[in-house]
């Protein structure tokens, strides 16, 4: 056989090479062909698959997207684009926009219990979590700052109102943020 330091020098760059066969072979898969195929490769036109054809849906998502549709329809005005970081504290377009969305949120859980009172919370898990959240977040813009005109409390004294302005946009930004993952569940 080869010994001596000439043969390691002549071994050494094949190494890599027979580590990526024992690899191949080991998970399963050949070792791809030494010579490529001369035939060329052609696939019939049932084979691709077709950009118009129309995606499957699962009962399941189009329950989902349904709920949600009705309750978006039965709720409009939820554009969030009106809460931005220099909002002011009693803009009541902001609130009424939070609001909206909020009850979307609610208002689609409340369809999808009705759907299938039994087995919602393992049906629908997922949008029932992110719901919670939005419903957690819309009362902390209520409470304890009345935020966006979502509270008849009293608005804060005129030293402390920037600070609150700071922490209605903090909170508004959050909860966008839910309200975002909220209709990453629902949405198509």
């Amino acid at each position: 056989m080869f010994t001596g330091p000439g043969a390691i020098r002549w071994i050494r760059p094949l190494l890599p090479a027979v580590a990526a066969g024992f690899l191949l072979t080991g998970c399963g898969g050949d070792p791809a062909p030494a010579t490529p195929s001369k035939s060329p490769v052609t696939t019939s036109a049932s084979a691709v698959p077709s950009s118009s054809a129309p995606a499957t849906t699962s009962p399941l998502t189009q329950d989902i997207r349904d709920a949600y549709q009705a309750a978006a329809d039965a709720h409009p005005g939820a554009d969030l684009d009106n809460c931005t970081t220099g909002t002011s504290l009693d803009d009541k377009d902001c609130g009424a926009a939070l609001s909206a969305a909020a009850k979307v949120a609610a208002d689609t859980e409340r369809r999808l219990r009705r759907e299938e009172p039994e087995y919602a919370d393992e049906l629908y898990n997922a949008v029932f979590l992110t719901t919670s959240a939005v419903q957690g977040d819309l009362e902390r813009l209520r409470h304890p700052i009345p935020c966006y005109g979502l509270s008849d409390e009293p608005q804060p004294p005129p030293p402390l109102r920037a600070e609150a302005e700071s922490i209605c946009a903090e909170a508004a930004d959050i909860f966008k943020i839910e309200y975002g993952i909220f209709l990453s569940t629902v949405e198509p």
